[in-house]
């Protein structure tokens, strides 16, 4: 029966016949005029962004207080694509910050998020001061997985969330990221800075811009969907590897604006004293064991060019998806596992409730764990060490790992990782 069942995936394949996305119907809407309940974006030590969608509400207010204040203070919103924006300065580091919108007369119950912190006070990064990371892709199914997974996550208080891309399938229309995006993880958005990159079905429908017009960020300039941020000594760099432009063929030939943008970001992280961590995220695997039908596997070019880079300047971990699986590599060097703190740890992160149709997965000398299960990753991110728990869908820990300081070529000259 195995080979039968195979003809009948490849047939499947062939014909277009595999399971498509859809819109769950289990988690409630939120109430009218709502059309995508408030988020938060763009959170740094000292302002945030947040947006939100209704249908057609002209009479929209916006209200915010600090740890400081008892009484609220009105933010003039504006607009930004088919949703408002309103903007929140003056703000401090590792402040509680308060909000709720008001649409139609229907306000919403307080949220409240928490800033970054400067460098200074996540230098001690331990106990309560420790930055807590979600990070999860491939997501936007609308599968039981996905919306199990989005309750499991409400279970920690997350500093932030980073996502490796695919967020609305099949396209990225803006009622694929209402629905399969906004809509599943409104509760954790309302509280936690949302960090994405894109995937390439993110910018199907309309080259993108039901994308742009959803998220909010600082490009290194206009037009482009690569950027990076700081949380505390973290430096975050979110790459670019979907979009059909110059920018992201010429990364994968080792040019190019982003691929100058990169190495300058890099560069600079590993000469300043206040980085203490850098962590790299995208959409596409330098490293992927995904075999069969419908199988990415690795993007040889990316890897051929990146790698370097990220081993040059002392990168310590970097995500992707892309392939809908979880995978975990050792410590790696020129291609080969080496010691704890002598090279990047590459994760795959390709898990969070997108369809496995017609995929496997192949062991590895280079991966410490590879498994086709429906997952997140949780980072608590600690001044000398990151600590990680990667969740399965029934709740269980399915990989626990952690992550040493990577010096990049310092460790060399240093005789701490060899020559």
């Amino acid at each position: 029966m195995p080979a039968v069942a195979g003809l009948l995936a490849a047939m499947a394949a062939l014909t277009g016949c595999y399971p498509r996305p859809y819109d769950p119907v289990d988690i409630p809407l939120p109430p009218a005029p709502y059309v995508r309940a408030p988020y938060v974006q763009a959170v740094d030590t000292a302002s945030a962004r947040v947006l939100w969608m209704t249908d057609g509400a002209p009479d929209t207010l916006f209200y915010r207080r600090d740890a400081q204040e008892q009484a609220w203070r009105s933010v003039m919103a504006q607009p930004h694509g088919g949703s408002r924006l309103a903007v929140i300065a003056g703000l401090e580091p590792s402040t509680r910050v308060e909000y709720m919108v008001s649409a139609a007369g229907v306000r919403t119950d307080p949220y409240a998020f928490e800033t970054a912190p400067s460098a200074a006070m996540a230098d001690h990064g331990s106990g309560s001061h420790a930055t807590r990371v979600l990070v999860f892709g491939d997501s936007g199914w609308g599968s039981q997985a996905q919306t199990s997974l989005a309750s499991l996550m409400r279970r920690t208080s997350w500093h932030l969330a980073i996502h490796t891309g695919d967020l609305a399938y099949d396209n990225g229309s803006r009622s694929a990221f209402t629905q399969r995006h906004f809509r599943v993880y409104q509760r954790v958005l309302s509280t936690v800075p949302f960090f994405p990159v894109a995937g390439n079905h993110d910018l199907r429908a309309d080259g993108g811009l039901s994308y742009d017009e959803a998220f909010y960020w600082e490009p290194p300039r206009a037009g482009v969907r690569y950027y990076s941020f700081r949380w505390g000594n973290a430096l975050f760099v979110a790459l670019d590897t979907s979009s059909p432009t110059d920018d992201v063929g010429l990364l994968r030939a080792g040019a190019g604006r982003q691929f100058e943008w990169l190495q300058e970001t890099l560069r600079d992280g590993s000469t300043d004293p206040t980085v203490r961590w850098m962590i790299v995220y995208m959409h596409h695997s330098v490293y992927s064991h995904a075999i069969g039908i419908s199988a990415h596997g690795p993007d040889a070019d990316l890897r051929r060019n990146l790698v370097p880079l990220f081993e040059r300047y002392g990168v310590d971990l970097v995500a992707a998806g892309h392939d809908h699986h979880y995978e975990r590599l050792w410590p790696l060097r020129h291609g080969r596992p080496v010691e704890e703190g002598c090279g990047p740890v590459y994760i795959l992160t390709g898990g969070g409730g997108a369809s496995m149709y017609a995929r496997d997965v192949r062991p590895s000398p280079l991966a410490a764990r590879v498994t086709r299960r429906h997952h997140y990753v949780g980072l608590t991110i600690h001044d000398h060490r990151m600590a990680a728990e990667v969740i399965d869908s029934d709740g269980e820990v399915m990989d626990a790992f952690a992550v040493l300081p990577f010096a990049g070529e310092a460790s060399s000259a240093s005789g701490e990782c060899g020559g």
